[in-house]
């Protein structure tokens, strides 16, 4: 008899943990943060969060899934805001665990059963930070212009800085081809830079040479704002940029406009790179607008230079602009 009735205590246990493990709860918090409640978000389990990182690192999974990820945020059982005030109300499971967490906030997590038996407030702490350098130099001490190779460009985490930042912030490191400024005393040089969502053509990482121009602001160097040009090798050694139709219109000079040039063969670009199964119509668009005859050539889908621009007269043109902007 003992051992039934033995089973049979286990039996219900077992049942009860169970009922206990998916028992859900609509419950009321507290949460806040030095400042009040503006910017802090609550997660069940970390969901959103995890999703998120996931599809970052997993180009695959990004592409197959993403669209679940407005669904994520969007459930209210999963993620969701306090009010002005730091009152929240969320369904979940007793065993589930909330995150809270705010941008430069150290994130804290809690058992719900906890939240709940204690009835605790949640005040989320600053995390430690990096002091924002002040600089108060409006011209660089020296100009660096030079073609530069990539070697690395990598991203700054900027959650790490006291203040806010609207750029992002890029370490770059470059192998120095040819100089036509200050000189640089080292053959290869590291420098920041920032940028502010840019399209992609208008990054500098994106390309393998560019001349770009670095200057030195309170011992610190700093790309200045968006100042480069993507160059090529030409036939007969030399560096050029073939011509950015977008751009063409600002760059107003008697002096300096295209010339022909001859790229090196291996300058070519994908007429049809940005677009999957265009339509005649948009490749005509494209033709006419970023890749007109005047300046390029088209062959077998590809647009092969046939105008641009000097490294020399670019650096010319570069400070007979920035000398009219002034």
């Amino acid at each position: 008899m003992r051992p039934i009735l033995l089973k049979f205590c286990l039996i219900l246990l077992v049942l009860i943990m169970n009922f206990y493990n998916s028992q859900t709860v609509t419950f009321k918090g507290v949460v806040k943060d030095s400042l009040g409640t503006n910017g802090i978000a609550i997660s069940v389990n970390d969901t959103v969060r995890k999703f998120r990182d996931r599809a970052f690192k997993d180009s695959i999974f990004k592409e197959k899934h993403w669209d679940k990820y407005d669904e994520l945020i969007h459930n209210q059982n999963l993620f969701t805001y306090p009010d002005s005030i730091g009152n929240y109300t969320i369904t979940a499971k007793l065993t589930d665990t909330l995150y809270f967490y705010k941008r430069k906030y150290t994130t804290q997590k809690y058992k719900i059963e906890d939240i709940v038996k204690n009835k605790i407030k949640v005040n989320l702490k600053r995390s430690p930070c990096i002091p924002n350098k002040e600089c108060n130099q409006d011209k660089p001490s020296k100009l660096y212009i030079f073609i530069g190779k990539k070697i690395n460009v990598s991203s700054v985490d900027t959650s790490k800085y006291c203040g806010e930042m609207m750029d992002s912030e890029y370490k770059a490191e470059y192998k120095i081809e040819q100089e036509f400024e200050d000189h640089y005393p080292e053959k290869e040089i590291i420098f920041t830079a920032y940028d502010h969502n840019s399209k992609y053509e208008y990054m500098f990482q994106h390309y393998e040479n560019v001349l770009i121009f670095i200057g030195e602001y309170c011992g610190d160097l700093i790309q200045l704002k968006y100042q480069f040009f993507p160059v090529y090798k030409t036939k007969n050694g030399r560096w050029a940029s073939p011509v950015d139709t977008y751009m063409e219109p600002y760059y107003k000079s008697d002096q300096f406009t295209p010339v022909n040039i001859l790229f090196d063969k291996s300058v070519t670009f994908d007429v049809l790179k940005t677009t999957k199964n265009p339509s005649d119509e948009q490749i005509e668009q494209l033709k006419k607008f970023k890749f007109p005859e005047k300046y390029f050539k088209i062959e077998n889908g590809k647009a092969i230079p046939i105008m641009g621009r000097y490294a020399e007269d670019l650096v010319k043109l570069w400070k007979e602009i920035s000398e009219k902007n002034k």
